[in-house]
């Protein structure tokens, strides 16, 4: 066997083995590049957004808050509410002391900056559930899931590489799309899928391998540190940054945060205010670090800290200073999740999951196709080739049929209602069975008639979800445009787009009324 042919094979073995758990991370991993924005729809308690606000006009409501509920806090967190990501939030960290009778960890409010009250919003999974369900997967426990994931990210990664290796053509390839001709068009948009965003890819899954790697190769961490506290003690050292200094545990008074502000707005260069961080709060050696959002790509912006006892800043030398090591696993993990993107490059981002969605579920399909079109080589296993094919449907469409389902049992479910973000999930899966289910139970039809039936069913659900909120929430597209709050307003029309998209998908599915276990064109030529 010549090397390109065994490169071909390889290409399509590591594709297919785990196509829909490929698919399905692009879907979910793609969403979460948006999970800021999902998050603002799914929490319909949040007021309009009316334009921009001064960080400085909010400090006032956010220090009057945090002395009611983190008076024993040794961290606290402040977010402002700052382009895509329109909540006003309050952290803090209440330590491990029984003698307080307080309850530790983290807890969190968001309050409404117009007013500074503490806002009441419904249980909800939000963006993040879907943002993690592409590298945990759900209901497995997450180290199993980091180990599925990074399977399938490897197994991406081949078919990648075997797959430039196997396309000599693959320039020539990308401008050829031969419409006219049925047998190839899908193979055409395959190629065209697979190669437009080839950097995207490669990208993506050599970051996914990389960030998971403490999960996966944990033989080599094992081996230099063993397995009890030294293991944990390098994990903390490598993932963790150590305070600029630690307390002292005398109590003293620390200034206010307005005072440091005018001076942290200087030191950035009058950039937005994005987010304070208050360290050791009533300590002699509290301090306080002022960030803002990145400007300069990958490169994260240093907050500045200054001293809360009496507002001098902190030598900016010995800041947030990264090993070699450390700094190319953070640029891992800003290529991979985006977070120096603005929005074009986020929807860039976003298209270009789509597209790695697009050609997944494109190759699934020139598979079962040509199985069936060679019955020699399929060796008469109808039975299952007829399964696959039936679960294709439930798989690429289905899935975001389920995911729009997860977003109606936002407004559906019953506020009060207890785990109540554990039954939006639930009823994304429910749901994604059922339309696993469906192509089997229209057995008497077409496989043409599945998908289109489920093309229809996709698009009457994200159509209907600007419905859903003008009926369910004062926070409808039309109150969110004449505030001009786009974040929210951007999510309906989002949705709208991608009801319009399934409905012209819908339209060129050809009918066929003879049962057939493929998809066939209406000049009877069999076409994935």
């Amino acid at each position: 066997m010549k090397f390109r042919q065994s490169m071909n094979w390889l290409h399509t073995w590591s594709g297919l083995v785990l196509c829909w758990l490929l698919y399905f991370m692009f879907i979910t991993g793609s969403a979460g590049y948006f999970d800021h924005e999902i998050d603002r729809w799914m929490k319909p308690e949040i007021p309009v957004q009316q334009g921009t606000f001064d960080t400085r006009s909010l400090l006032p409501k956010a220090e009057e808050r945090l002395q009611k509920v983190a008076t024993e806090a040794d961290q606290i967190y402040i977010e402002f509410p700052l382009s895509r990501y329109p909540f006003f939030a309050l952290w803090w960290h209440n330590p491990k002391d029984v003698s307080t009778g307080i309850k530790p960890g983290w807890h969190s409010e968001l309050l409404d900056p117009n007013t500074g009250k503490t806002i009441e919003f419904r249980e909800t999974g939000g963006g993040e559930l879907l943002y993690r369900m592409h590298y945990i997967l759900h209901y497995i426990p997450k180290s199993l899931g980091h180990w599925i994931t990074s399977l399938g990210a490897m197994l991406m990664f081949l078919a990648l590489i075997s797959g430039i290796v196997i396309h000599r053509r693959i320039f020539k390839d990308f401008f050829s799309f031969r419409r006219g001709n049925e047998k190839r068009a899908w193979r055409d948009m395959h190629n065209i899928l697979g190669v437009l965003p080839l950097p995207f890819y490669l990208m993506i899954t050599y970051s996914g391998l990389m960030l998971l790697m403490f999960s996966t190769m944990i033989a080599i961490p094992v081996a230099q540190y063993g397995t009890g506290p030294e293991l944990r003690s390098a994990y903390d050292r490598f993932f963790s940054e150590p305070p600029l200094r630690e307390a002292s545990g005398i109590k003293a008074s620390n200034i206010p945060l307005s005072t440091m502000y005018n001076s942290a707005k200087e030191a950035m260069g009058n950039d937005p205010i994005s987010f304070i961080n208050i360290h050791h709060p009533g300590d002699r050696d509290a301090f306080v670090e002022f960030g803002t959002p990145s400007k300069s790509g990958l490169d994260t912006f240093s907050p500045v800290a200054f001293d809360a006892h009496n507002g001098k800043p902190l030598a900016s030398e010995i800041q947030h200073q990264h090993t070699p090591t450390q700094g190319f696993y953070h640029t891992m993990e800003h290529l991979h999740e985006g977070l120096f993107a603005g929005p074009l490059l986020r929807w860039l981002y976003f298209l270009s999951g789509i597209m790695g969605a697009g050609m997944v579920a494109t190759g699934a399909l020139l598979w079962t196709r040509k199985e069936r079109s060679d019955p020699m080589k399929n060796n008469g296993n109808d039975k299952v080739l007829t399964i696959i094919e039936r679960l294709n449907v439930g798989v690429i469409i289905g899935l975001p049929i389920a995911i729009a389902a997860y977003f109606w049992s936002n407004r559906l479910l019953p506020v009060g209602i207890s785990d109540r973000a554990n039954w939006e999930a639930n009823s994304l899966f429910i749901v994604w069975f059922i339309t696993l289910l469906q192509p089997f139970l229209n057995r008497n039809k077409s496989l043409n008639a599945s998908w289109t039936l489920q093309l229809k069913i996709a698009s009457a659900a994200y159509i209907f979800i600007p419905v859903l909120n003008f009926a369910s929430s004062d926070n409808h597209l039309f109150n969110a445009v004449s505030h001009g709050d786009w974040v929210l307003a951007g999510f309906d029309i989002a949705m709208l787009m991608f009801g319009v998209c399934f409905a012209l998908a819908s339209l060129k599915v050809p009918i066929q009324k003879e049962q057939n276990y493929s998809l066939v064109t209406s000049q009877g030529s069999t076409s994935p």
